[in-house]
């Protein structure tokens, strides 16, 4: 994917962002963030909560070497994050150039937005607080969770540089045990093997039956068929599973 160098410039007079009672003042430097990775599943935008994007939620990732890389479902942004006292200054961050749905540019805008303005940070624990009260973010640290055994729920189709929200309506998941994966769901694909090494995973489908079904169920069915075939790559990030094959690819949000 292309990287786009986006210029940051400073914003001023950030109110402090309130955790409540119990709330640590931030470390001096970010020694506390590195190696961890919190997420969110609302932002609060001119004082006010808002949603997010159905099937999406804010990631971020404080890299063991000084980078901040922050996903909300569609683009990456990410660069090089120092701290200054209580406030996060990330420098020539970068955002790859995805092509998804005006709700999910509209939510990639509003985090650039928010680490643009230097956001003031409290740690208490395992919980993050960025940004103020007017606009900003409440993050909870979560560990990754295992490929096997998870119930993972496709809620993004990625074709090309395009990534958009699954057909709605559609209850496809994938549930790996020790050599299969269950697939529920689609109309006729129903299991495969795999296996893993690294970040390769490769799957061989199941006998299909030949039923016809609903169009939307169609369509994500033969995405499925094209990712589940053969040698892929996968990551999984805390509850978020990805799989991808050439120019196709699919995104799995853990259920429960």
């Amino acid at each position: 994917m292309v990287l786009m160098a986006v210029l940051l410039t400073a914003a001023c007079g950030r109110e402090a962002a309130s955790t409540g009672s119990g709330a640590t003042p931030p470390p001096a430097d970010q020694g506390a963030l590195r190696g961890r990775t919190f997420t969110a599943s609302a932002i609060t935008d001119q004082g006010r909560p808002r949603a997010l994007v159905a099937g999406t939620r804010v990631e971020v990732r404080f890299t063991d070497d000084g980078r901040v890389v922050v996903n909300a479902g569609c683009n990456t942004l990410s660069g090089p994050v120092t701290v200054d006292g209580g406030t996060l200054q990330v420098a020539d961050m970068s955002v790859t150039e995805m092509g998804c749905d005006p709700a999910r540019h509209e939510q990639d805008k509003l985090l650039l937005d928010l680490f643009a303005g230097q956001p003031q940070w409290r740690l208490d624990g395992d919980t993050l607080v960025l940004g103020s009260s007017d606009s900003g973010l409440e993050l909870s640290q979560e560990r990754a969770l295992p490929l096997v055994g998870t119930v993972w729920k496709a809620d993004t189709v990625i074709e090309g540089t395009t990534a958009g929200s699954a057909p709605a309506g559609v209850n496809a998941t994938l549930v790996f045990g020790p050599d299969q994966v269950t697939i529920s769901g689609l109309c006729n694909l129903d299991r495969a093997e795999y296996r893993t090494a690294g970040s390769t995973i490769t799957f061989r489908p199941g006998q299909l039956t030949r039923k016809a079904c609903a169009e939307d169920i169609m369509s994500l069915e033969r995405t499925t068929l094209a990712v589940l075939d053969g040698e892929a790559t996968y990551a999984v990030d805390t509850n978020t599973l990805t799989i991808t094959k050439g120019d196709k690819g699919l995104r799995f949000t853990a259920e429960g």
